[in-house]
């Protein structure tokens, strides 16, 4: 029963009042804690892609939304439809396996920002060619 363990909180009854950095840390959650919590396990194929597509796509919905609402929970709920969508979308096109010869097909700025998301990959250490 959260009410008897919280129910002296003032937080707790009145959310409407919390301060607006904390409403706001509720939907950037998605970016700075779920997403990277979910790449740090070392995914592969289309789950990989799909948290890659997260991992971009959630800070541009908790900056752009705020100018169509105001309102924290529609926000966070966008963010969960974007990781949502993102599996969806990553599962439902098929794995493609990432073969030097596929990488070629994409464009440069793609290629660099695929690159980028991978700084834990192992590659750092100049095994990169």
């Amino acid at each position: 029963n959260p009410d008897a363990l919280f129910g002296g909180f003032a937080l707790y009854r009145d959310t409407a009042n919390m301060d607006t950095s904390i409403q706001v840390l509720g939907f950037w959650w998605w970016w700075l804690f779920i997403v990277p919590s979910l790449r740090s396990r070392r995914p592969t194929g289309a789950e990989k892609k799909a948290l890659d597509i997260a991992f971009l796509g959630t800070p541009a919905i908790s900056l752009l939304s705020p100018v169509v609402t105001k309102d924290t929970g529609i926000i966070w709920f966008a963010n969960l439809a974007v990781v949502a969508g993102a599996y969806g979308f990553a599962f439902l096109a098929g794995e493609e396996d990432a073969d030097d010869d596929d990488n070629k097909k994409q464009p440069g700025w793609l290629r660099f920002i695929y690159k980028s998301l991978d700084f834990g990959s192992g590659r750092e250490r100049g095994a990169r060619q």
